[in-house]
């Protein structure tokens, strides 16, 4: 869901939801005020999938590997509750891996959102939107008592306000970011260089911090990078990209910016994070080109190949048989004229043609006459 501003979840102020179909056939929620479609095109259960818990790389964080920081819960901050696509997708993860047999970590998410309205209305909706259906009781509890767990080990929580605020009090700590407000053109603060700074201090100390969205917007991975992030394009599971991601670590990044986006981000109509003023684009353009990113994107693209085996000589290519090199009868296949181009009418294609030379007894051959 694209993160609103404060409202009120009354029967009026949901008239400004419907459901919409989408080109993938999905249905999703469309809000009239501020004209944008959530989860559009793909439709909010794919994108939710595809995006943010393959993008984020949930399902192997979720299986312990005896890395720092796995001792406790994995933390997800779902920042735009909405309709509750990514929150619900999290959990069936964790719920997959378990009727799998894995040992996996205890799941808490945090959902941070100032307008309920969406999920009331997710959940009215929930036979047509498909993706709801089976976790009716979950999204109750969140609605009525703002929390929720499955009693093995998944948690489901609710900050309900202005993130600007519940951010500052928040004392949780996050391995994951599901960032996922309104558009910058419709919510431009929350892609602001203060929020994403504010989000990049909610890290487990020495752990690590992965923050997936799908905005792709020069101005929003400009605001990632300055707020201390390394960003890359996000891996969809059908090998395309989609989105942004963001880390604390530029090894973690599947496929890193690299300094050409930098010199194409310099001619964007709108390369500046949101809501940044005119008297500080130099200090920020100056910081942005000395991000560490980039020379560590150059280094990796100058390292050198790894050695290949030597497995011995190349066998030796079987020599091309007379027959086939030259034809059937052992004579050599003929070939056509290949015509030559003379001034002319347009595409016109002439065979050369020199004057013929006459002999005559006892003279010597006339040359041609030179144009």
């Amino acid at each position: 869901m694209r993160h609103r501003g404060q409202g009120s979840p009354d029967s009026k102020y949901r008239m400004n939801y419907e459901l919409r179909r989408q080109a993938s056939g999905a249905m999703a929620l469309y809000n009239s005020e501020s004209r944008e479609t959530m989860h559009p095109k793909k439709g909010p259960w794919q994108e939710a999938n595809d995006l943010y818990v393959h993008g984020s790389g949930l399902r192997q964080l979720l299986q312990p590997s005896g890395g720092p920081g796995q001792e406790g819960p994995l933390v997800i901050f779902d920042v735009g509750l909405g309709g509750a696509a990514n929150a619900l997708a999290a959990i069936r993860c964790r719920d997959d891996l378990l009727r799998a047999k894995r040992r996996v970590r205890p799941l808490r998410i945090i959902s941070f959102e100032n307008d309920p309205t969406p999920l009331q209305f997710a959940l009215e909706n929930a036979d047509r939107l498909a993706y709801p259906v089976g976790s009716e009781d979950a999204m109750e509890d969140i609605l009525s008592h703002r929390k929720w767990s499955d009693g093995q080990g998944t948690e489901w929580m609710l900050r309900l306000g202005d993130f600007q605020e519940l951010i500052l009090e928040e004392s949780e700590r996050a391995e994951i970011v599901f960032f996922d407000p309104f558009s910058p053109r419709t919510n431009p603060a929350m892609w602001s260089r203060q929020v994403l700074e504010q989000v990049y201090q909610c890290r487990k100390p020495g752990g690590p911090l992965r923050l997936v969205t799908y905005s792709t917007a020069y101005g929003v991975r400009a605001s990632m990078l300055l707020s201390g992030f390394f960003v890359g394009e996000c891996l969809l599971p059908d090998g395309t990209m989609g989105g942004t991601e963001a880390s604390l670590f530029f090894s973690d990044l599947n496929a890193p910016l690299s300094p050409r986006w930098l010199s194409r981000w310099s001619h964007d109509r709108q390369p500046w994070p949101p809501l940044s003023k005119s008297k500080d684009y130099p200090r920020l353009r100056k910081d942005l080109q000395e991000h560490p990113q980039w020379s560590q994107a150059i280094f990796l693209m100058e390292r050198p190949e790894p050695t290949k085996r030597n497995d011995g000589p190349r066998p030796k290519r079987p020599p091309t048989s007379a027959k086939s090199a030259t034809g059937s009868q052992g004579k050599k296949a003929p070939g056509k004229a290949r015509p030559v181009k003379r001034p002319g009418k347009q595409g016109e294609t002439k065979k050369a043609a020199f004057p013929k030379q006459r002999f005559a007894k006892g003279k010597k051959a006339r040359k041609p006459k030179s144009r």
